[in-house]
């Protein structure tokens, strides 16, 4: 039943626990209504209460009205059961509290009594409080520690906060809310003051032009105090507020009663941990700069473009720019004014642009030294218009007479004195005289000092450094039975032909003015044949140096360094170590085999006819002479090392059966020992110098043939291991490598 507090009467029993504002339970259900308590409900503001109904506490007793009214029957008497002493009621401890002075906090003390049945409940609790006015901030979970506390130990407890007040809150002023997009970095703050122009600055940046007068920020809306409340109730009031703590530096200034911060300056905002505010002066104007190289000869300038609201530098500026430069001289006017009018469009460039330069100073030339013989050692062939190539007027070895010149001095030439950007001279050098390069049996012309002569008949020859006159051989008509086989330290010069089955071999270059037919030629220089080298097979040359040949025909050409033939080469052998170039037109190549390790150039390769022919790069024939010759010798040493086997056997086996061997038989067991050891040593040797040649013996990377005109059916390209069969012809200009470990042409 629900009834109005001013109806509650002592002794009445609640039916439902009351509860304060906050949730908390004020009262348990149940509980007996006391004077004391009917007070603290009414002083806290309960205005109704539910207690317990007569209706309702007769249910509870299993009785009916109708059985209360009735008068019951007498029962009968009945013995009587002994009296048993009532046991005593529970009782709370002794609860105390303190108070803080100001109201905020409730300190509880728990202090055991000498009662036998001490219990301690919320109603307890909750009572003493309200008794004492203390109404709020009341801690659910303080008390209800406390009670397990208690069941566990009955002893003296103390709870600091068993209510606790509500502090007040003091106001807040407004942050400052910036309007302008600003710098937020201390970095980005440095790079700004450390640029001179708007386009130096990194894109990236937050970046908005202010200028004297512009709002920055603007204060947000203050956010009162609120006032707290203390455990009796009562409100706590604050008048506090919370500054707004920002520092502002010498550029920005406060206005509208600091409601607003404004720039003094034109430039860019910053706002820093959200308590610094200022802002960094900016020249928002373009301008040029100007750089002079080091050797004072250019002078360049670069245009910046202004930032927004600046202008760009005009005509006046730029020159302003060059006379405090200092320069004034070779200043190109119609480049400066493009630039200027770029910049007035707003055309800018990226890269300098010189504007000036300098007259660089002309050294004289030193003097040379005109030789007045032929002093080429790698010999070209002339080629002719119409693309066909010869030797006839070309030559080997020069042949001088005793007085004959052979080189002339060039006298060296004044310098001429430059001017550099700021108008100074730059001082020349004058060339310095050459020296003319005598060497052995030559001489300085008495009469004419600029002239180098011969000082005997021979050979002339420059080494790279002085001229040279040796004895040269000459034959004056055909290497035959009228000559026999030459043989000679140095050059060789032969007028007339070089004869079947004679053989010439020189220290030094060759000069053949004929053909050689079937002969040997050893030379340890270059080999020059004006005409053909022809014959039925028989014939070689074997040179260090190049070979140059008009046309050859079934004979064999081994040159350490270059072969190059000006007409045709048919069916022969060709291997040079660098390069091999055939000129004939329209027929250049065919049959035979052909090596180089570099390249092969043919105008033609192969004929109508089908012919085989060979055409091999990347290889070294001179290595791979070596290894043959390296590999014969291992043979041969294992040949002799099996020979030796089976004697060295047949000591050792008497050896092991215990026969004594006579001093003889001793002697020859350790030498065919130490023979055996040697044949070891050596084999090794072999194998690891044959290892060697085999790792330097190709090319194959930068190696290449190249076809000028065409390569016919029946040619097969070999570069390594790798093999290629021409069955269409191939229309030039074209050129064959290895690709990804395939030959390509392309």
């Amino acid at each position: 039943m629900v009834i109005e507090i001013d109806a509650a009467k002592p002794g009445m029993a609640l039916l439902e626990d009351v509860l304060l504002p906050n949730g908390a339970i004020l009262v348990n259900a149940s509980t007996q209504l006391t004077k004391p308590l009917i007070d603290t409900l009414r002083r806290r503001g309960i205005q109704k209460i539910q207690i317990v109904s007569e209706h309702d506490a007769q249910q509870s007793l299993g009785e009916s009205p109708v059985q209360s009214a009735q008068t019951r029957e007498p029962e009968p008497e009945v013995a009587r059961a002994p009296v048993v002493e009532k046991e005593i009621p529970p009782t709370p401890p002794g609860l105390r509290l303190v108070v803080r002075e100001d109201l905020m906090s409730v300190k509880l003390c728990v202090e055991p009594t000498d009662s036998p049945n001490q219990i301690l409940t919320r109603e307890h609790i909750v009572s003493v409080l309200l008794d004492n006015g203390i109404e709020y901030g009341m801690s659910d979970a303080a008390i209800d520690g406390l009670i397990e506390k208690w069941k566990k130990f009955k002893r003296y407890y103390e709870v600091d906060e068993i209510a606790k007040g509500t502090p007040p809150m003091p106001g807040r002023e407004g942050a400052y809310e910036f309007r302008v997009k600003h710098l937020a970095t201390g970095s980005e703050i440095e790079t700004v003051k450390h640029s001179r122009y708007f386009s130096e600055l990194p894109k990236e940046y937050a970046l908005q032009r202010i200028d004297a007068g512009t709002v920055v920020a603007r204060r947000q809306q203050d956010t009162p105090p609120v006032p707290g409340r203390n455990v009796k109730g009562g409100l706590v009031p604050t008048t506090d507020m919370i500054k707004a703590e920002i520092i502002c530096d010498a550029n920005v200034v406060f206005a509208d009663e600091n409601r607003q911060i404004a720039s003094k300056v034109s430039g860019f905002a910053y706002f820093l941990d959200g308590k610094m505010a200022g802002a960094v002066p900016f020249n928002f104007d373009g301008g040029a700069d100007v750089a002079v190289s080091g050797d004072r000869m250019n002078a360049e300038i670069v245009v910046r473009a202004p930032g927004p609201g600046g202008k760009a530098p005009g005509k006046a500026e730029i020159n302003a720019l060059l006379n405090e430069k200092k320069i004034f001289f070779g200043v190109k006017n119609d480049v400066l004014e493009s630039v200027i009018a770029g910049a007035l469009k707003g055309v800018f460039s990226e890269t300098p642009v010189i504007v000036a330069q300098g007259i660089p100073p002309k050294n004289g030339d030193n003097g040379t030294v005109k030789f007045l013989f032929n002093t080429e050692s790698s010999l070209k062939p002339k080629v002719n218009q119409d693309g066909s190539v010869d030797y006839k007027n070309v030559e080997i070895v020069s042949s001088v007479v005793k007085g004959q010149e052979l080189a002339v001095l060039v006298a060296p030439t004044k310098g001429t004195a430059g001017r550099d950007v700021f108008g100074q001279e730059i001082p020349a050098t004058d060339g310095s005289p050459a020296k003319l390069p005598a060497g052995p049996n030559t001489l300085v012309n008495p009469d004419k000092p600029t002239v180098l002569i011969a000082g005997t008949d021979g050979n002339a020859k420059f080494n790279g450094m002085n001229v040279e006159i040796s004895e040269g051989f000459v034959v004056n008509g055909n290497v035959d039975f009228s000559t026999g086989n030459i043989k000679y330290a140095k050059s060789v010069v032969v007028s007339g032909d070089v004869k079947s089955g004679f053989r010439v071999e020189c220290g030094g270059d060759l000069q053949v003015s004929g053909t050689i037919e079937d002969a040997e030629i050893n030379v340890n220089g270059s080999v020059l044949c004006k005409l053909g080298f022809v014959g039925q097979g028989k014939g070689i040359i074997n040179a260090k140096g190049d070979v140059n040949l008009t046309f050859m025909k079934n004979q064999t050409v081994k040159s350490r360094q270059n072969i190059v033939v000006a007409k045709e080469a048919l069916n022969c052998n060709l291997f040079a170590r660098k390069t091999i170039t055939i000129h004939g037109n329209p027929l250049s190549l065919a049959g035979g085999r052909v090596m180089a390790r570099d390249s092969v150039t043919a105008f033609t390769i192969g004929n109508m006819s089908g012919v085989k022919t060979l055409v091999e790069i990347g290889t070294d024939f001179t290595l791979i002479e070596e290894l043959e010759k390296t590999e014969a010798q291992i043979a041969e040493l294992v040949g002799n090392r099996g020979k030796l086997h089976s004697t060295l056997q047949k000591y050792e086996r008497a050896r092991d059966a215990k026969i004594k061997l006579g001093p003889k038989e001793e002697f020859l067991l350790t030498k065919l020992k130490a023979t055996f050891a040697k044949y070891d040593t050596q084999i090794k040797t072999l194998e690891e110098r044959k290892n060697i040649i085999n790792s330097k013996m190709f090319n194959l990377k930068s190696s290449f043939i190249k076809i000028e005109h065409s390569a016919k059916p029946g040619t097969m390209f070999k570069i390594g291991a790798r093999h290629f069969v021409v069955k269409d012809e191939i229309i030039g200009p074209k050129t064959a490598r290895l690709i990804n470990e395939e030959i390509r042409v392309i």
